[in-house]
């Protein structure tokens, strides 16, 4: 297993989770680890309140993600509602980012 404590394999395993889950509404997906804590913050942002099937999706890559991690860890999944042109907040590292907006 990768070295957790690299934020490489934390934006890896969020861009993978993420694969054929971004739906329009997503304006950005960002992460960061926390190893003293053993907490993986990821924080989806999207275009106004997210629609059921938008949500379920982000929710279901954070599990995905938090898999690639010991049972030791946690997830801070946080979903944010920024309708443009409200700027974005991320975390540490962008992982998606819809540029049209």
């Amino acid at each position: 297993m990768s070295n957790l404590n690299n934020p490489d394999h934390a934006v890896a395993a969020l861009r993978r989770a993420l694969s054929g889950s971004i739906r329009p509404q997503l304006r950005q997906a960002s992460i960061e680890v926390d190893p003293a804590n053993l907490l993986v913050r990821v924080r989806f942002e999207y275009e106004g309140e997210p629609e059921p099937d938008v949500l379920e999706a982000c929710q279901i890559a954070g599990t995905e993600l938090i898999s690639d991690y010991p049972s030791s860890w946690n997830i801070d999944g946080q979903h944010c509602a920024v309708r443009a042109p409200i700027g974005l907040s991320p975390l540490a590292h962008v992982v998606y980012s819809r540029e049209d907006v």
